[in-house]
């Protein structure tokens, strides 16, 4: 159920502009888009990041290493995390395309 409910909007989204491919996108695919990506920059952030940099919370930690101690990962442990790859090449890519709305927003 999770993984339907975090794959809809980026499938509308990938739907959208593959409907719209060759033409001018219509305003609201970008709005889809930059909610979509953002908030799933923002979900990275606070899941991974904020406690990877910033605060300790034993209770992830565990439930960290549980889900992921087997992973491969190539960032040192700080925190008691340490984000695996994956993760971190899914955050990469959200900021490139973050990065791509920005250039084409400002360019239309």
């Amino acid at each position: 159920m999770t993984t339907l409910i975090n794959f809809t909007p980026v499938a509308i989204g990938l739907a959208a502009t593959a409907f719209y491919f060759g033409r001018a996108y219509p305003g609201w695919i970008f709005w889809w888009l930059w909610i979509t990506y953002g908030l799933a920059c923002y979900g990275s952030f606070k899941a991974w990041w904020l406690p990877y940099l910033f605060r300790r919370d034993p209770a992830l930690v565990a439930r960290y290493r549980t889900m992921y101690s087997e992973t491969h990962s190539f960032l040192p442990e700080h925190n008691g995390i340490r984000p695996n790859t994956l993760h971190v090449l899914f955050d990469i890519v959200t900021l490139a395309i973050l990065i791509d709305l920005t250039v084409l927003t400002t360019s239309a």
